[in-house]
């Protein structure tokens, strides 16, 4: 394993290395940095150019340039800086890029998410039932999404969507306090439902007991954990929180299934799963609360920002619920524009492993056909999800750019853009190398989970 994982971090290293030095070659041979100096026209011109020219460089040749901008972003990393070089205002790059990064980042992750889940459960629904008129309905209006501009999308969410979600929020915000904790039992019991197939079968009837015993303990303790979270916290209580109960969850998990296979990981599982719904059902729970402060105005859904501006501190859970809310609307159309890929991924997966011949030995068994679909058919689409993950987490960092201008957020993506208006080559480089280094990221994390799910991959190790 880590003979593999240095291998293919090698690789990764190489050609993201590769593709700094392409973008760096264009990038230094469009505009001139010195213009905004000779506009000016102060009495030291020549002294002024002379100056700007040795700190950036520019006497050198665009090679030497580019090893001498790579090799100071690595000694600063090395010597635990991280300033990335300077900028033409003398200011180290990493001062305005890392509060760009974690905007972006969050919005392409949750977008990934929406369009993986909703991909995934619309391919494997028309893989399923092809017949009717399902599978082209769905086809038909997934691939108006591709096919549409994300601009056009955004500007059709803010011109209308918002506008009746707003109006339409007043007159719902009775239901919100009734809602959280049903919607929050919903999510954990669907996706905990989902992981106890993929591991078990459900006709172990003593799986299948145990199982029902610990979500008949874990649902209602849901509200009670949601009423002993305060308002006013800190992450790293949170945080703690989170870390006892997961431990509580699997200490549980492991006394429920004694005697059963791998009962740690599905504990892990378990414990994950009920944190996630628990946090989901607080910030369901406070949005009558966030609909009352003077800054929201009775409309809490934004168009605009990526969080609101504050005539006083909120809450820790209100904030956190602010943050969501501005997230929510443009992950929605990178969403649109992006489920069909894992839509035709899933759906061409699924029906190639419903025609196999495991598939059918596992009917002929007489093993119930959730569980088939569950734990042979979906788990025949991890493999091409996982290769679909890596190309579309490239496209929505290249494609989150107009979305982040449309819904004025100051995100990575104004960040290179204002970066390439004002000839700022190591700004520019700053934003484009913490994006290689997130890639580096995902192309590793993608390989290790590819040999985790394929026996073909880890034998090839």
């Amino acid at each position: 394993m880590v003979t593999f994982i240095l291998r293919r971090s090698v690789m990764a290293i190489f050609v993201i290395s590769g593709s700094f030095a392409f973008i760096y070659g264009l990038a230094a041979t469009i505009g001139d940095p010195l213009a905004e100096i000779r506009l000016s026209n102060p009495e030291n011109l020549e002294y002024l150019l002379l100056a700007a020219t040795r700190e950036l460089r520019l006497d050198q040749s665009i090679p030497e340039r580019f090893f001498g901008w790579y090799s100071d972003v690595i000694r600063s990393i090395l010597n635990g800086e991280f300033t990335l070089d300077t900028s033409l205002s003398g200011r180290p790059v990493s001062e305005g890029l890392l509060g760009a990064v974690a905007p972006t980042f969050w919005l392409v992750i949750i977008s990934i998410i929406f369009s993986l889940l909703l991909g995934a459960i619309l391919g494997m629904f028309v893989a399923i039932s092809r017949q009717g008129f399902r599978e082209p309905l769905i086809g038909l209006l997934l691939f108006l999404g591709y096919v549409s501009p994300v601009f056009w999308i955004s500007h059709l969410i803010k011109q209308y969507l918002v506008v009746i979600l707003n109006d339409r929020a007043i007159e719902t915000i009775t239901w919100y306090t009734l809602l959280a904790p049903l919607f929050g039992s919903l999510i954990f019991l669907l996706a905990i439902t989902f992981f106890f197939l993929a591991q078990y079968s459900i006709n172990e009837k003593l799986a299948r007991k145990r199982f029902a015993i610990s979500l008949l303990f874990a649902i209602p303790m849901m509200a009670v954990a949601n009423s002993l979270l305060p308002n006013e916290t800190r992450v790293i209580f949170v945080a703690l929180n989170a870390f006892l109960a997961i431990t509580f969850w699997l200490a549980f998990w492991i006394f429920v299934g004694r005697g059963m296979p791998n009962k740690a990981k599905f504990g892990i599982r378990f414990g994950i799963l009920w944190v996630f719904s628990v946090l989901i059902q607080k910030l369901i729970s406070v949005f009558p609360n966030y609909m009352q402060r003077d800054e929201i105005a009775g409309r809490p859904f934004p168009s605009f920002a990526y969080e609101s501006v504050w005539y006083s501190p909120p809450e820790f859970w209100i904030l956190q619920l602010d943050r969501v809310l501005h997230l929510l609307l443009p992950a929605l159309a990178i969403t649109i524009t992006t489920t069909a890929i894992y839509y035709q991924v899933t759906k061409n997966a699924a029906i190639e492993a419903l025609e196999s011949d495991y598939v059918r030995m596992a009917r002929a068994k007489g093993i119930n056909e959730l569980e088939v679909l569950v734990r042979h058919v979906f788990r025949g689409c991890y493999l091409s999800l996982i290769n679909t993950f890596v190309p579309n987490y490239l496209y929505l960092f290249n494609g989150v750019i107009i979305v982040e201008l449309v819904f004025g957020w100051q995100g990575i993506g104004v960040y290179l853009l204002s970066s390439m208006f004002s000839y700022d080559l190591n700004r520019l480089m700053g934003g484009i190398f913490v994006i290689g280094l997130l890639t580096f990221v995902a192309m590793v994390g993608s390989d290790l989970l590819m040999s985790r799910v394929d026996a073909r991959i880890r034998a090839f190790k």
